[in-house]
């Protein structure tokens, strides 16, 4: 409940404090929650940990600084940018491979950006809904229910639709792509509980095989994008070619394939800069969802579409 206040109260400084100093706070935010939630701290460590295993103790544990600050500074972001209209929000943003999404949404079957939680995801996931294309994402349902209306009343702007995780979800995830749509999905946590084994930074980690049973099913370009900070008011967007997804016949061998590839797309963003990559949660444990944690999250594909597609694909 204490977030809720929080973001309540938050809506009413952001416009009466320079964006100068709220950044810097959030920084200053971001490195007492480091010190304070242990619990996350020692997931967050654990991820950086796998994902490069390379670097010094002291530098991993300054990365993990990073992160808390990176989700602290999205959720400031999401009321500070809540208002701006579309030209504030496109200047915000350097387009790295635009013509991607816009051959894939001119194929007429629908889009599902697989992305990752990286940098000022859920801003700029308005990307799509500001040039005017039905777009969607999906977020996790969290409690207290009052914290999840405020966070889907936040993020619900520019046309961007939220669909939050449950049976529910199926219809308006498929009638996004019906109606040549974009529908974005993270998949560098198995949010959803349903997710398969997959390699993943050299050790098996869940992740949500929705992305690629929704491709498989519809048809919908499967396009790998992401963002990163450049600054506290600048992120680049990188949009790659559509994945091109193994189809031999063999279900269960083309999706193990096809979920390895998306790894291995995963792998890549968020190598770009681990420091922004703003999970809270361990990746590589069975999914853990304490109630009212990181609103921000965006989830996968809800069960029953999942089983569904599984019969189908």
């Amino acid at each position: 409940m204490w977030l809720l206040w929080a973001l309540r109260l938050g809506t009413i400084l952001v416009p009466l404090v320079p964006a100068r100093l709220c950044y810097w706070m959030c920084r200053g935010i971001g490195i007492s929650a480091y010190l304070c939630d242990f619990r996350a701290r020692r997931r967050v460590i654990q991820n950086l940990r796998q994902s490069d295993p390379r670097v010094s103790r002291l530098q991993r544990h300054h990365a993990a600084i990073c992160v808390f600050s990176t989700v602290v500074t999205n959720y400031y972001d999401l009321i500070r940018l809540r208002s701006a209209d579309r030209d504030e929000i496109l200047d915000l943003l350097d387009i790295h491979g635009v013509r991607h999404l816009e051959t894939a949404v001119a194929a007429g079957r629908g889009v599902i950006v697989l992305s990752a939680h990286l940098g000022n995801f859920s801003v700029v996931a308005r990307y799509p809904a500001l040039r005017g294309w039905p777009t969607a994402i999906i977020a996790e349902r969290i409690h207290p229910p009052a914290l999840d209306a405020f966070m889907v009343r936040l993020r619900s702007v520019d046309g961007l639709e939220i669909i939050s995780q449950g049976p529910e979800a199926a219809r308006p995830i498929l009638k996004v792509l019906r109606r040549k749509g974009v529908l974005i999905l993270a998949a560098d946590r198995d949010i959803a509980g349903n997710g398969y084994p997959v390699p993943f930074f050299g050790t098996t980690a869940h992740l949500p095989a929705g992305p690629v049973l929704l491709a498989t099913h519809t048809g919908a370009a499967l396009l790998p994008a992401f963002t990163i900070r450049r600054s506290p008011s600048r992120s680049d967007v990188y949009i790659d070619r559509p994945i091109h997804l193994v189809a031999t016949g063999d279900r269960e061998a083309d999706l193990a394939n096809n979920l390895r590839i998306m790894a291995t797309t995963l792998e890549r963003m968020i190598a770009t800069d681990p420091t922004q990559w703003a999970v809270l949660q361990a990746v590589w444990e069975p999914c853990e969802t304490p109630p009212g944690r990181e609103g921000t999250r965006v989830g996968s594909i809800p069960a029953s579409l999942h089983r569904h597609l599984s019969r189908q694909a």
